[in-house]
């Protein structure tokens, strides 16, 4: 039997299609696994005034601020892709956005913040700021939720599941499923780039908030009539390496002629990337990029 459900979490439309026995299992197992994404989402909204992470943001500019586990095994992710990219993804890029109108700023927040991860002083369960600055977790987090909700429904005994969160993809189970993205020029229309069995996918494009990526260092807008997929082992590594690739497009575009320091950082990870635009795919594994015709993606 197959259980299909879907909620509004995350700024997005989260499905969760679970596949066993019989339907009291199954609706029980959707149940707690959309539990532990309205809990994510709880806590690391930045949107929220009276989220975890918004408590976290005030507190932390001047004093430790205490983290929940969840929230401190995010902010512990957050600082470990930070380090092994070089920068190039930064969950302090919300100053940024901020003083650009795409996120609020609310009381307690710092009149101008500046990105810099490295300001970031993670002791366990507990943060604090060495300079003025502000956390945007969503980088990471819709990701991170699409896996503790997959987790929650690994252990209800289902025979596969799949939780996608708006492009975040995660899933088990024997047969695979079609991972579809928009096209960048034309997002009423998508392509399949892959299939998915035991993995996860994530993307990061500007279909319809132009804005809403920045590069930490410069500001300037990334997946400027781009899109980035990951397929990595898990979503929330996915999703972090879409900033990633999409960072290093404005460094060295990777349509054009590569992007030597993306591509280590996704095979430390042993993920694969494909860019698209309008015209043009890419795709990036361990040994680098490859031209990847359109009429072959699908």
């Amino acid at each position: 039997m197959i259980s299909r459900r879907a909620q509004p979490w995350l700024g997005t439309l989260v499905e969760i299609v679970a596949e066993g026995a019989d339907m009291p299992t199954l609706l029980t197992a959707s149940d707690r696994a959309f539990a532990r994404i309205a809990a994510v989402h709880a806590a690391m909204s930045f949107q929220s005034a009276d989220s975890e992470l918004t408590r976290v943001n005030r507190e932390a500019q001047t004093d430790w601020a205490a983290l929940s586990p969840d929230l401190a095994a995010v902010f512990a992710a957050a600082l470990e892709f930070a380090r092994a990219s070089a920068g190039l993804f930064d969950p302090s890029v919300a100053g940024w956005l901020v003083a650009a109108g795409c996120l609020p700023r609310h009381p307690g927040f710092p009149a101008a913040a500046t990105p810099d991860w490295r300001a970031i002083e993670l002791d366990g369960d507990r943060v604090r700021y060495a300079r003025p600055l502000l956390v945007d977790l969503s980088g990471i987090a819709k990701g991170y939720a699409v896996d503790a909700a997959l987790a929650s429904l690994a252990t209800s005994g289902l025979a596969a599941a799949t939780v996608n969160a708006g492009g975040d993809l995660a899933r088990f189970g024997d047969d695979a499923v079609p991972v579809h993205v928009r096209l960048p020029q034309q997002p009423t229309y998508s392509l399949q780039l892959a299939e998915l069995k035991n993995g996860a996918a994530a993307t990061s494009a500007s279909y319809f908030q132009p804005d809403a990526l920045r590069h930490p260092g410069s500001g300037d807008t990334l997946c400027a009539g781009t899109s980035v997929t990951v397929l990595a082992a898990d979503c929330m590594t996915a999703d972090a390496l879409t900033k990633v690739v999409a960072t290093g497009i404005l460094e060295t575009d990777p349509l054009r002629a590569g992007a030597p320091h993306t591509v280590h950082v996704l095979a430390r990870y042993d993920a694969q990337a494909i860019v698209l635009d309008g015209t043009h795919a890419r795709r990036c594994d361990a040994d680098g990029w490859h031209d990847l015709p359109l009429e072959q993606v699908a």
